[in-house]
């Protein structure tokens, strides 16, 4: 999803649950690690250029993910707890790898 498409479907972007999830997960990681840090966080994958792959590789890489790859969507249904709350997807076929964010953050209804 891109920010815009996101903003689209709920109304503005929740920031807080990446903010969350990078804290839980200790600063030392996001200092040493920050880039493979935000593409988890987003559900997103780190491709190292400078080592592991060329620059071609893993444009041919992302395209290719692109080509095959499914976004699902959901919304909460209202009666669940405000707060973080983890995503889990599980398929049943052999040889496909998922990624997903880590969770989403619910916020407490306003107050009246």
């Amino acid at each position: 999803m891109t920010p815009d498409a996101e903003q689209q479907m709920q109304g503005n972007i929740n920031l807080l649950a990446l903010a969350q999830w990078i804290v839980q997960r200790g600063t030392n990681e996001v200092k040493n690690h920050a880039l493979e840090v935000a593409a988890t966080a987003t559900g997103g994958r780190f491709l190292k250029t400078f080592k592991d792959l060329t620059m071609q590789k893993a444009m041919d890489n992302i395209g290719g993910e692109l080509h095959a790859q499914y976004t699902l969507s959901y919304k909460a249904p209202g009666e669940e707890p405000s707060g973080f709350h983890d995503i889990k997807v599980t398929v049943s076929r052999p040889d496909v790898s998922v990624r997903t964010r880590p969770g989403y953050y619910l916020a407490p209804p306003p107050a009246s």
